[in-house]
């Protein structure tokens, strides 16, 4: 990038809180040690007809696993410059004509890397927990079910150091197991009474009953600080395992990171602490199966025993609290109760086929409350046998998944839609452009793609400022969409472009009436937050398949037909070839 371009693009990115830091590469083989610095965004002004060095780039972080988007900044804003570099594997084109758009987008983008983090992280956290279940299920002692668990957490978060401590009646905290830098743990002493060295997060974790999460620089970190920066330690998050109201130990984790343990981590690793803690309860010897059978009926999972045809026999609290139902509804009734009505008969046979083999069912199921609305759980199955080797039982876990089920929705929506105005985005649009043809084709039909661009909206944004702008722009999209019918598509190509697609609307009649339509609700008046502001549209049509029979050539048309109807006078629409009156009575042709 030249030096101005860079100085523009930093006071951009410095206004949201970012900082741009530039690299000179000589080709993309240098890129692997560049991003060894862990890019947050990846912003390059490679020139779109360099397809291949953009998709060097994504092949790259695909290899590596490194969720890094690629932003392209270029002068080339045509539709074949931008087909190429999304095709290559760009996330986003920003025209260098709008630079201000890199911001928006960047915030975008950094947005959905954190939520796929954070479901790629759940899904993980998930498989973990069935994993103890079942090793639970299997009889496995206290102590190497905890070291598998310690070992497990401490990968799967990447952590220092992850252990697990017993709450001990003098006033001290045993430590049960450990995975990571355990040197760490001869080093230092925790107590949970009102010790000084009590004070730490393990031990107020289990006073209070409640996670407590510190930094190694905070005053009540002091005892420990020292031997922290030994081992690269900077954050600690300390949960307590409470059984029957009463803290019975600690899960304690330490990450390299001062940011591991924010609000939202902290959420997921409690239930992940609560489910812990009934796990350990399920590994203590056959004569503490009361205080197991307590600690199940206490559980925020939902929990229930069947008979062999599948009659429950005996559930928690947490199966009514999910499903709605009392107890004595739920008693002696049987799941199917719960069903969404969301699969075909096929489904359950497969289930049942698979548990009535002796072995475990895994899998997401669609419910149904008793009022009637619908809720996700991750449900796995577990046969349960009689002393001869027989099944006579069957034990079912229920975790509402339902936060991670919306989680998956959002980011499929934004993958597809606009985040500003809610439109389809050029990736939906496209797909909807292929759906056309291959209707179009089937039933020997037509239709029409208008590309609409705005007439001083770029006068508004310097004047009145972006809110002002984007407050505009989710004006407009609503205008366009009050004037087309429910079957038709309304899109947001970026900045100020939008496209129409009108299905089986060819008639030159049809298409003005459209056209007139758009062009009079754009040019009404819009009353801002700020300020009052009018502004015109232009628009091209183009029509499947008289114009162009392929998606880009037709999109292609309609851009270069709006083009014509901008250098005729503005507030106007064209149509590719056929004349066209314009908003200003001239007639005129492509």
């Amino acid at each position: 990038m030249s030096a101005q371009t860079v100085e523009i693009l930093s006071g951009v990115l410095r206004k949201g809180g970012f900082n741009l830091q530039t690299e000179q590469l000589a080709d993309t083989q240098q890129l692997a040690s560049v991003l060894n610095c862990r890019f947050d965004v990846v912003l390059i002004d490679t020139p779109p007809h360099h397809s291949r060095s953009i998709d060097r780039i994504h092949r790259l972080l695909v290899e590596k696993s490194w969720d890094i988007p690629v932003l392209v900044y270029s002068s080339e804003d045509n539709e074949g410059a931008i087909v190429a570099a999304m095709k290559a594997g760009a996330n986003d084109f920003i025209s260098s004509q709008n630079p201000q758009r890199v911001l928006s987008s960047v915030k975008r983008e950094l947005l959905s890397v954190q939520q796929r983090a954070a479901l790629h992280q759940q899904a993980r956290a998930d498989a973990l927990l069935q994993e103890i279940d079942s090793l639970m299920l299997q009889g496995w002692d206290v102590v190497p079910l905890v070291e598998k668990i310690c070992q497990h957490v401490a990968e799967l978060f990447d952590l220092k150091l992850v252990w697990i401590g017993g709450k001990q009646g003098d006033g001290s905290v045993s430590v049960v197991a450990a995975a990571g830098c355990v040197d760490y743990l001869k080093q230092i002493t925790v107590r949970w009474d009102n010790s000084p060295l009590a004070g730490g997060p393990a031990g107020a974790a289990i006073k209070k009953k409640q996670p407590v999460a510190l930094l190694v620089d905070a005053p009540e970190f002091a005892p420990w600080r020292r031997a922290a920066g030994r081992y690269g330690i900077h954050s600690t998050l300390a949960l307590p395992l409470v059984a029957w109201g009463e803290s019975i130990g600690v899960l304690v984790m330490y990450s390299a990171r001062r940011d591991a343990f924010d609000a939202a981590s902290v959420k997921r690793y409690v239930v992940f602490a609560n489910r812990l803690s009934i796990t350990l309860l399920g590994a203590q010897e056959h004569q503490q199966f009361r205080l197991l059978s307590a600690a199940m009926s206490k559980a925020t999972q939902a929990i229930f025993i069947t008979k062999y045809d599948g009659t429950i026999i005996w559930f928690n609290q947490a199966l009514s609290n999910m499903s709605g139902y009392s107890p004595q509804e739920i008693m002696d009734s049987k799941p199917h109760m719960f069903s969404s009505g969301s699969y075909e008969k096929e489904f359950w046979k497969n289930m049942w086929s698979t548990i009535l083999q002796g072995k475990i069912w895994t899998g997401d199921l669609l419910n149904r409350r008793k009022d009637g609305t619908l809720y996700s759980v991750l449900q796995s199955i577990t046969p349960l046998y009689d002393e001869q080797g027989k099944i006579i039982n069957f034990l079912c876990l229920q975790q509402d998944i339902s936060e991670k089920k919306e989680l998956e929705r959002k980011i499929e929506y934004l993958a597809y839609h606009d985040v500003l105005t809610g439109l389809p985005n050029r990736t939906l649009f496209n797909d909807r452009v292929q759906q056309a043809i291959s209707q179009a084709k089937r039933d020997k039909t037509e239709f029409s793609l208008l590309f609409v661009d705005l007439d001083g909206f770029k006068e508004v944004n310097d004047t009145h400022g972006h809110a002002a702008g984007d407050q505009l722009l989710k004006m407009v999209a609503e205008r366009l969409r009050a004037c087309v019918r429910e079957g038709d598509t309304v899109a947001r190509l970026g900045g100020d472009e939008f496209i129409v697609l009108l299905r089986d609307l060819s008639a030159d009649q049809g298409l003005r009436n459209v056209a007139r339509k758009i062009i009079e609700h754009i040019a009404r008046p819009y009353e801002l937050d700020a300020c009052s502001v009018n502004i015109t549209a232009s628009i091209g049509i183009s029509r499947y398949p008289g114009d162009a029979v392929l998606a880009e050539k037709l999109m292609s048309c309609a851009d270069e037909a709006m083009y014509s109807a901008k250098h005729a006078g503005k507030n106007g629409y064209a149509m590719w070839r056929i004349p066209m009156q314009l908003a200003g009575f001239l007639d005129w042709q492509i």
